[in-house]
């Protein structure tokens, strides 16, 4: 534990300097932390009574092999605004849904084409790391493009060429996102649940979508369906679920950008390799 309390002090005055100058500390909560809150001392304090309540754990970030040393609750309700359960930035104010932007364009001007790439390596596709805690009633499974911490297969890479290069054209967000083709089996239930982070928003591009009337996706209060070859985007830090009332297998790519609403200040800022490592056991 004291070595987890010495690494957090290092990260935090690497914080304290990468920010400095901005309001990025007023307004950005780790779990239910005020950032500046979390630095110093403060800090500590709560990482030592959590770890000394023995408090309930973070069981997604676990699905990933990641061991944060606190876990919160959310600052938000998840409906009304952003429900991330571990980085909030609380200026945000995007829409949960975005049907028609230059991601989806790019998205679906290749959809062809990384249909074609799925389709032929669709043995790499492998039960996904949220299949137990998330889906009910199913399989969740998928290919990792990019995964924590933007860590890259060069086996995938290799497979996937074509959508690797279409990938550089858009601003994926390494730090706190993944790409990932999804792959949903008939009868599933995705469970109600937010994701960690407003910083990045998420996009599906539907690749295999049989039965189009049959699977829907619900974002705060709104319900969105899926079509082969089309693209829409939204923040996945607003509670979610999937039903899947089909026959046949729901398949998409989804992909983590930058919130659109962040400044490229802020996302040179969020791009350092500090917050990936933030609040993390060694």
């Amino acid at each position: 534990m004291l070595k987890n309390l010495s690494t957090h002090l290092k990260n935090s005055k690497k914080l304290k300097t990468l920010i400095a100058g901005t309001s990025i500390a007023k307004h950005l909560y780790w779990y239910d932390l005020q950032l500046r809150k979390a630095f110093g001392l403060g800090g500590v304090f709560r990482l030592l009574r959590f770890a000394a309540t023995n408090s309930e754990k973070d069981e997604i970030a676990g699905n990933y092999n990641v061991k944060p040393l606190y876990n919160g609750p959310s600052i938000g309700d998840g409906i009304n605004s952003s429900g991330a359960t571990v980085w909030n930035y609380s200026k945000l104010k995007n829409p949960p849904i975005i049907l028609d932007d230059p991601i989806c364009r790019i998205l679906e001007e290749n959809a062809e084409m990384i249909i074609k790439e799925y389709k032929d390596n669709i043995q790499e596709i492998v039960t996904h790391p949220d299949n137990e805690s998330l889906a009910e009633n199913g399989d969740w499974k998928g290919i990792f493009l990019y995964g924590v911490g933007g860590k890259v297969d060069p086996k995938i890479a290799e497979k996937f060429k074509h959508t690797f290069e279409m990938l550089e054209e858009i601003p994926i967000s390494k730090n706190f996102g993944f790409v990932l083709i999804s792959k949903l089996t008939p009868g599933v239930h995705i469970t109600p649940h937010c994701g960690s982070s407003n910083l990045r928003f998420r996009y599906h591009l539907g690749l295999e979508i049989p039965e189009p009337d049959k699977v829907k996706i619900r974002v705060g209060n709104r319900w969105q369906t899926w079509e082969n070859g089309k693209a829409f985007g939204f923040d996945d830090s607003f509670e979610h679920e999937v039903v899947h009332s089909g026959k046949k297998d729901r398949v998409v790519l989804i992909v983590d950008t930058w919130n659109p609403s962040l400044s490229a200040e802020e996302i040179k800022i969020f791009d350092s390799p500090v917050f990936h490592q933030f609040g993390k056991s060694d």
